[in-house]
């Protein structure tokens, strides 16, 4: 399901894929050949999110902006996502940012204000720490997230091919559909 949110409705790539049983909402920008699946809810109502090329949500994830409240105000943090990303089943990533070529495992959450570095991954049930940082190359599991180690060329490439496979799972998903 698609919806406006006060004015906003969500801009979607003609080459992406959004699932009939998912929920997109408001101020939300999803790009060419990624994909949104059943379950998943990608709400931009407080503030923007942007999600780039070859980026897939899989079942149950929640991709949700922060709200973080200050003494007198509060701060509204939009997520972004970038290229080549795969948000696992039933993960949460809420106020956040992950650059390119990451992989969120499977009921993990990355928290307000933290950021993936480009070729980073998040171990299944990991949570990733307000502000935290995930480095690049770098792998992290458990709670709160540590570097377990670093990703080997081989595992670096495999997020990637990861994205793209779903990419063209949900081109066969479209076209079943039309």
């Amino acid at each position: 399901m698609i919806y406006e949110f006060e004015g906003k409705k969500p801009r979607i790539d003609e080459k992406a894929f959004v699932h009939p049983e998912a929920t997109v909402i408001g101020d939300v920008k999803i790009g060419p050949h990624s994909s949104v699946w059943p379950g998943a809810v990608v709400r931009g109502d407080f503030e923007e999110i942007k999600i780039g090329s070859y980026t897939c949500i899989l079942d149950n994830a929640v991709i949700y902006p922060a709200d973080i409240c200050h003494e007198e105000d509060i701060e509204y943090v939009p997520v972004d996502l970038g290229d080549h990303i795969v948000v696992g089943h039933g993960a949460l990533v809420r106020g956040a940012t992950i650059n390119d070529e990451c992989l969120i495992g499977a009921r993990s959450i990355v928290y307000n204000n933290a950021e993936m570095k480009k070729n980073s991954m998040v171990g299944m049930g990991a949570v990733v720490l307000e502000n935290e940082k995930v480095p690049s190359k770098g792998i992290v599991v458990g709670i709160p997230a540590r570097k377990l180690r670093d990703l080997e060329e081989e595992d670096v490439k495999d997020i990637k091919r990861r994205a793209e496979n779903f990419a063209d799972l949900a081109d066969r998903y479209r076209e079943g559909l039309e």
